[in-house]
């Protein structure tokens, strides 16, 4: 996951907990609202820029959702990507089944982030031009 790797940097202590935290890894990141608020208008400034109008109205939830669905097309068994969601399954299975899941989760994010360069880049050699279609003359009886 380079890409990601590339987003989140160089962690200064390996020790710490948390990748996302305001307090050097000691606790998960939190104020939510506020980043949202400051994400919406980083996007809205970009699309401003490139001309296309303010994004539409989402919520952070929208993201988790896009996630698990892309996790499905990309081949990650529904198991682990509700692990990777942090959802805990139910029943005896998860009361029981305590395994960490770790290389499952990495492969579920490896494939992830694969599809979504290969949605948001695709190879050129991906695109093909069709012609137009012909225009059909209706003729009414």
């Amino acid at each position: 996951m380079p890409a990601v790797a590339d987003l989140i940097g160089a962690r200064p202590d390996k020790r710490a907990e948390f990748v996302f935290s305001t307090q050097k890894g000691t606790t998960p990141f939190s104020g939510f609202s506020k980043a949202k608020v400051a994400l919406d208008k980083t996007i809205n400034a970009v699309r401003e820029e490139a001309g296309l109008k303010p994004i539409p109205d989402w919520r952070l939830h929208d993201l988790r959702r896009t996630a698990r669905s892309l996790m499905s097309r990309a081949g990650v068994t529904s198991d682990i990507a509700e692990r990777v969601l942090g959802h805990v399954l139910p029943g005896v299975r998860g009361v029981y089944d305590r395994h960490g899941y770790i290389e499952e989760k990495r492969d579920a994010l490896t494939r992830l982030g694969a599809l979504m360069e290969r949605i948001l880049e695709p190879p050129a050699d991906n695109v093909v031009e069709l012609a137009p279609k012909a225009r059909t003359v209706s003729r009414s009886r």
